[in-house]
Formats: structure tokens, sequence, C-alpha cells
């Protein structure tokens, strides 16, 4: 890291002192480079990079390509839930408003707890980002935000809304089974209630259809779920039997198929 630090003052001062543009050019090719060499070491863990982007993103509140810069670096290291990287991203954003600093934003809120603002940034981030598989992405991460919440309803349409912008885009559809999952209620019959689970089955069925990078987890949840189903004869009773379609109530509101 000392290393690293030494290397940078070094290449920054050079570029201050250098005249030449095509020289100038040259030395930032360098620093870009010293950045690569430290993110690929290994020493670049998300502590690190706090204590040493930190004081900067401070002293570099004004300056958006250094903010920038440090924003790409935290995300490409996963490390957006670092103070460094939502600082750099709230200082960005009061200088230039953009998709990757409101998103930066939207985190910095949940942090904070403020689920409104998380929402708020996020739909902001959606509205200026250009790529469709982005601003689905974005969508998601508003939904999960809104789940931890316990806003399922709300929850549920920024799922649907980013299934929409990327229909090959497995999360939602889980996100939507456990939300489901969440919420199984809706009848003062417990058979119907389980009658839930097939909804949530369904949901998860159509995540790995969509997208088989998911299908390990979804398979995971289909095994788990599938034991809260309901017993036929629980059903009988209730005058429903296997291939029956059922409308669960409440919130959710979907019609289902009994297996």
């Amino acid at each position: 890291i000392q290393d690293y630090l030494a290397a940078s003052e070094y290449v920054d001062a050079a570029i201050a002192a250098e005249a030449s543009e095509a020289k100038k050019k040259s030395l930032l090719g360098i620093k870009d480079n010293l950045v690569a060499l430290f993110v690929n070491s290994g020493t670049a863990d998300c502590e690190s990079l706090q204590s040493i982007y930190g004081p900067k993103v401070e002293a570099n509140q004004t300056d958006l390509a250094y903010l920038k810069k440090v924003i790409d670096i935290m995300k490409m290291m996963r490390c957006t839930e670092s103070e460094a990287y939502l600082q750099a991203s709230f200082y960005a954003y009061k200088i230039e408003p953009t998709a990757e600093a409101a998103t930066g934003c939207a985190y910095q809120a949940f942090k904070k707890g403020d689920i409104d603002s998380a929402v708020k940034f996020f739909d902001e981030a959606i509205n200026l980002e250009t790529d469709n598989i982005k601003k689905a992405e974005k969508a998601y991460a508003a939904a999960a935000v809104l789940a931890s919440a316990k806003k399922l309803s709300q929850a549920r349409t920024y799922c649907q809304k980013a299934i929409g912008l990327n229909e090959n885009y497995g999360a939602p559809y889980i996100l939507i089974a456990n939300l489901y999952a969440m919420s199984p209620n809706w009848s003062g019959e417990s058979a119907l209630n389980k009658c839930t689970y097939f909804a949530v089955i369904d949901k998860l069925q159509r995540a790995k259809q969509v997208d088989p990078s998911v299908a390990e987890e979804a398979n995971k949840l289909i095994g788990r779920y599938s034991g809260h189903t309901p017993q036929a004869k629980d059903l009988f009773m209730l005058g429903y039997k296997q291939g029956d379609r059922i409308t669960i109530g409440g919130w959710i509101g979907e019609t289902t198929t009994i297996r």
C-alpha cells in the first residue's frame, strides 16, 4: 500500500510539472497502470481502499475526474458499501448527476435507513441510465431496498420494472417469489394460504427458465418451498383438486395451478 501511495505521489507530481501534453498523456497512462497493478495485487481489499481513498475523497470533493475514478475502482472491487465510494458518489452527484453517482447516493441513503430517499435516487439513476441492462439492475436494487423495509407490493413493482427492461433477468423473479413467501396468508383457510407457495414456485421456475445462471439458487428454493404446499386431501375438502386454477388473494392477486 505504501509503495502504491508513494508511486502515485511521484506520478501526480510529474503530471503537475509536465508542460508537454503528449508527455502528460503518457504519464496519465502510467498512473492508470499503477492503479491496475494495485487493484490486481490482492492487497486491494475494501478496507485498504477505504484507508487510501477515504481522506483523498474529502480533499478532492470538487474534482469530478478524480471522484469518478474512485467510484469506478471501488465499484470494480465490489466495495460499494465503503464510505469512500458513498462519499465520492455524493460529491460527484452534486457536481454532475449521473446514473452511477445517483446509485451511490441511493446506497448511502439506504445505509442511513432512509428508504424513501434511496428509492428516489434509484429512480433518478434509472432515468439517467441509457443501457437497459443497467437500468434493470438499478430497478432490482430499488426492489431489494423496498423488500428490506417489508414494502412488498412496491418491491414487486420494481421487480416487474426490472423484468420489463431485461426479460432474461432471473433475480427479480426470485425476489418476487421470496416476497410472496414472506406474506402467504390471505384466507381464513390454512390449506388455501398454503396455495400461495404454488405461485412462489411458478416464479422460481420462470427465473431459471429465463436465466440459467440462477438455476442453482432457484432449485434450492423450490426444494425448500415445496414442503409448504398443501395436502391434496385438505384441498379436496374445500372443493379443489390437482389441476384446478386458484387465485391467490390479498396484495398478490395472481392465479396459479394446484399440483
